[in-house]
């Protein structure tokens, strides 16, 4: 997997700053963006830092730099291709003019408010603006190779320019520096220069300024911090630089119904807290949850006990669509045959004489046509067209609903519609495997009778039909052990369990995990919103991250041992990092991030969301 580390890099070095407020009456939101008004038009993203200076010194000090530096995430971006190239085209830049562009530069030629936009990542056009004394800027490293550029003139400002030839001598462009009105800029075209100098004389309709406070300025809660970020994300995702490299690859779902972005960093000893705002379109408008009362999130997540790992609470209004996610917390969810890829015609039920290759080619790739033919004929088929050949390309269709969830849908009808997801995982010492465990916590109506004769019949027609063999009768019964409910059987690390406490319904794919969901639903209080939201969640990172990296090491093969274990200097720089086990795990553990919670609410085309991390 590839991606870009710019943003990531950055997030990490505002970790160890602290936020300071002078108490002084906040500025107009115009006035807290102001450095947008130098920047011309077209951006597809801008950054502004309201003390760059400060921010640098704590970075360059900082002792997540140097854990960030010597990760191995760090170690798999220097040699991805957006690494390399970006390498390459700075290496041009600072050939053509004569000084080194770092992290030391810019810690030097940073100011107080600070800003840059992007306007083209191919080709790197960007504009960079800082707020800075003219006798430290004219004292620079950069002023002093003044007489190696050509000074120019634009609206009786002189600017200073360097022809640079990169890309392999593919692409010619400019690196440009002037200092105007307190400011210094810095471009990569001449253009871009040109444009800046008449905003920052006197900001006009060529100003990226009213782009962005049209968004700002419907933002509710606003205010810039350490931090500020605003993207244009239509034009983001129609870049394919953005699209190859942003490793979510989700700009065709989740971000094609955003038009916009405002982000903003505010960072304490104690964490940061990240506010988002989006504006959104009609697709995503139509697609706006029920909203959750500050009580309603507190009662549920009353429910999640300490070694809950992942914790979100959210509502449906529909009561019967709760049946979905009980399903997936109580059997995890079916492969999708929709979504699997072109495969081999199946010729696996053929004459016994065929070709033993053509059989073991098949199942190269174990997909659902692994369970079809896996399967005894008297086994109910789990999924879509499990009878017809995957191969054929068939039209799109709404996704089939299992007997489960059309039996449970009904039975369901008595929640409220606010539920809570629960996930937890542990690794077991001396045993191979890492065990997941699910749970949900349905709030029902007042005074609402559970079916639980239903209940019970459907979760046991379910387990017969999903784990057991046809023609064997294991016996499957329901058994209590105290408030829970659990079926009693035989099969490996497979259950079901449910409860009934304080007006809500719980489900768990283990007695032990609904037992302790039911304890910890005995604490005082839970987490409460500070206003209706649409979703609230818990991630609590560092408890999922021993049970993370036992799991991914022994899935990539690096489990510590004689024959794997390798000292840094001997290891080979060619070898490659594996994403999850060591890339990732590596980046979490720069961060020093212990929880992070979400909140996120929709109202009149803007979605917002907070999420604040601790560490």
């Amino acid at each position: 997997m590839r991606t870009s580390r710019a943003i990531l890099l950055a997030v990490l070095g505002f970790l160890a700053l602290a936020h300071q407020s002078d108490g002084q009456q906040a500025p107009t939101v115009a006035q807290q963006l102001k450095l947008a008004a130098v920047m011309p038009r077209g951006a597809m993203v801008y950054v502004q830092a309201a003390d760059l200076s400060a921010l640098m010194k704590t970075w360059l000090a900082s002792p997540v730099r140097s854990k960030f530096y010597d990760s191995a995430s760090f170690t798999a971006f220097q040699k991805s291709r957006a690494y390399l190239k970006l390498q390459d085209r700075k290496k041009d830049i600072e050939n053509a003019i004569g000084i080194g562009l770092d992290e030391s530069r810019l810690a030097e030629l940073a100011g107080r408010a600070s800003a840059v936009s992007i306007y083209d990542i191919g080709k790197l056009e960007i504009v960079f603006v800082t707020e800075v004394a003219r006798a430290r800027a004219i004292a620079s490293t950069l002023f002093k190779q003044a007489q190696q550029f050509q000074e120019r003139s634009a609206d009786g400002t002189s600017y200073y320019v360097r022809d640079v030839a990169t890309d392999g001598g593919r692409l010619n462009q400019q690196f440009c520096f002037a200092y105007v009105d307190g400011k210094l800029i810095v471009t990569t075209t001449e253009g871009f220069m040109i444009r800046a100098i008449a905003n920052a004389k006197s900001a006009g309709s060529e100003s990226l300024s009213s782009d962005i406070l049209a968004l700002a300025d419907t933002a509710r809660g606003f205010g810039s911090h350490e931090v500020t970020m605003w993207l244009d994300q239509a034009r983001l995702n129609r870049n394919r630089y953005f699209e190859n490299y942003w490793i979510h690859r989700n700009s065709e779902s989740e971000l094609a119904t955003i038009e916009s972005a405002l982000i903003d960093l505010r960072i304490t000893r104690d964490g940061m807290t990240e506010q988002r705002w989006f504006k959104v379109g009609d697709r995503r408008q139509g697609t706006v949850g029920s909203v959750l009362s500050g009580d309603q999130v507190a009662a549920l997540m009353k429910y999640a006990p300490p070694d809950a790992q992942l914790v979100e609470v959210r509502a449906t209004g529909d009561a019967a669509s709760l049946a979905l996610p009980v399903e997936n917390t109580l059997f995890g969810k079916l492969p999708d045959q929709e979504s699997t890829a072109p495969a081999i015609p199946d010729r696996t039920r053929r004459s016994s004489n065929e070709d033993s290759n053509t059989r073991a080619e098949r199942y190269s790739r174990l997909d659902s046509r692994f369970d079809i033919d896996a399967d005894d004929e008297q086994a109910p088929r789990r999924g879509p067209s499990a009878e017809s050949d995957l191969s054929q390309a068939k039209p799109p269709r709404e996704p089939a609903v299992s007997d489960f969830v059309k039996s449970i849908g009904p039975i369901l009808g008595v929640s409220s519609g606010a539920y809570c997801e629960l996930i937890r995982s542990r690794a077991d010492a001396g045993k191979p495997f890492v065990r997941f465990e699910r749970a949900l916590v349905a709030q029902l109506k007042p005074d609402a009778s559970l079916n639980r004769d239903g209940l019970e019949r459907a979760i046991i027609d379910e387990l017969r039909a999903r784990f057991v063999v046809a023609g064997a009768e294991p016996r499957l019964a329901w058994q209590d052990d105290g408030e829970v409910r659990f079926v009693a059987q035989s099969l490996l690390e497979q259950g079901a369990a449910y409860a009934l406490s304080g007006g809500c319904l719980v489900l768990a794919s283990s007695r032990e995990f609904a037992n302790d969901v039911l304890q910890a639903a005995k604490k005082p209080s839970g987490e409460k919103a500070d206003a209706p939201v649409e979703a609230f969640a818990l991630v609590r990172v560092a408890a999922a991250k021993p049970v993370f990296d036992t799991l991914m090491s022994k899935l990539d093969g690096r489990e510590a041992g004689p024959s794997s274990a390798r000292s840094k200097d001997t290891e080979d720089e060619d070898r490659e990092v594996k994403f999850f086990s060591e890339n990732l795990s590596s980046l979490i553990a720069a961060s020093s991030i212990r929880e992070m919670r979400l909140t996120r609410q929709s109202e009149s085309g803007m979605m917002t969301e907070r999420l604040v991390y601790s560490w």
